[in-house]
């Protein structure tokens, strides 16, 4: 497959430390530095490790133990909640339901998103139900009979997560040299989504016994190369490794696990608002071998309604804007609808 690079010739992904986002009151110099430094990595690589974050190794360790216990049901529950229920892209998804780039992707997954479909009426009655403070997630139809405490786990992540991802973006705002809250009235839960995956072992053996649509030579990778259409991701991983980030010379740099921290990266609308001055980067998981990989992405995106188009800061007469607006929900619909067998 033929990706285009850019960026720079990176070997590692940069760490970052962004206490300064996260306290009440910052040292106006280290929030300086801070901001520098998520800039550089934005426009240099399109990921980058956070430390110092605010959310709690025992919150972390609780919410991957909750991945592991739905993981490990009997298939017939985990089918109980599965995609396609609901006219929303959420839900359970068995190992094969995903396609990247015409291969079958091996792993299995679960999105959990806020109650909104892609109906205006339906998002809209969402929203009046947020105002009246109902939790974005609190809607039975989606969690897994089976686990009773699972629904507050998650809640609980999801709260600290999109409060976590909102600082990020306000950070990246600063880091164009605009308002902290310039991004703030283009958040939206809507389409929001806490993902957890599995990964499970794979070797010749478990190929040999893997259904048979998915033969070995249609499997890859666990995740195949992309990019993320949205704004920006934070991802918790495991020790097991497996994610690779591609760098201006086509080489794919490991993204490890590493100890205290979670990794973000930007996606397509971050692209298109600074009009290719961030870069969203591609990425893939390669296949993990004779262990369980678990993974938990939280996709912060922009609201159904929101358009986005190139910011004024990030055009010139040298550097015109290179993208037309667009509305990010129908934009980011037809792109999953290609993305799920």
């Amino acid at each position: 497959m033929n990706h285009n690079t850019h960026g720079t010739a990176f070997k590692e992904v940069p760490v970052i430390g962004i206490g300064p986002l996260v306290t009440a009151d910052p040292d106006p110099e280290e929030l300086r530095l801070t901001v520098e430094r998520i800039g550089e990595a934005c426009r240099d690589v399109g990921f980058f490790y956070i430390t110092d974050h605010g959310i709690s190794e025992a919150d972390s360790r609780a919410l991957f133990g909750a991945a592991q216990e739905f993981f490990a049901l009997p298939l017939e529950e985990k089918m109980r909640i599965r995609l396609g229920i609901t006219e929303q892209f959420r839900g359970y998804v068995p190992l094969g339901g995903e396609v990247t780039a015409g291969k079958t992707d091996w792993h299995e997954c679960l999105d959990l998103q806020p109650e909104s479909g892609r109906q205006a009426s339906t998002i809209a009655a969402a929203a009046a139900a947020r105002r009246a403070g109902v939790h974005p997630l609190d809607d039975p139809g989606q969690w897994p009979p089976a686990l009773p405490s699972f629904r507050e786990t998650v809640m609980r992540a999801w709260d600290q997560l999109y409060g976590l991802s909102a600082r990020i973006a306000a950070g990246m705002a600063l880091s164009l040299g605009i308002d902290e809250h310039h991004f703030a009235p283009y958040h939206g839960v809507e389409l929001s989504d806490l993902r957890m995956v599995h990964y499970p072992p794979y070797n010749e053996t478990v190929g040999r016994t893997a259904p048979e649509k998915l033969a070995m030579e249609e499997v890859e990778s666990g995740f195949g190369a992309h990019v993320d259409y949205g704004f920006l991701a934070v991802l918790q991983q495991d020790e097991v490794g497996g994610l690779e980030v591609l760098n201006a010379e086509g080489a794919w740099i490991p993204a490890p696990h590493i100890p205290g921290t979670f990794l973000v990266n930007i996606g397509q609308m971050m692209q298109r608002w600074t009009n290719d001055r961030y870069r969203a980067t591609w990425h893939r998981v390669q296949l993990p071998g004779a262990v369980d990989r678990y993974s938990i992405p939280f996709f912060f995106e922009p609201a159904y309604d929101a358009v986005i188009s190139p910011l004024d800061v990030c055009c010139d007469d040298d550097n015109p804007p290179r993208y037309e607006a667009v509305r990010f929900g129908p934009y980011v619909v037809e792109l999953f609808s290609k993305a799920y067998d």
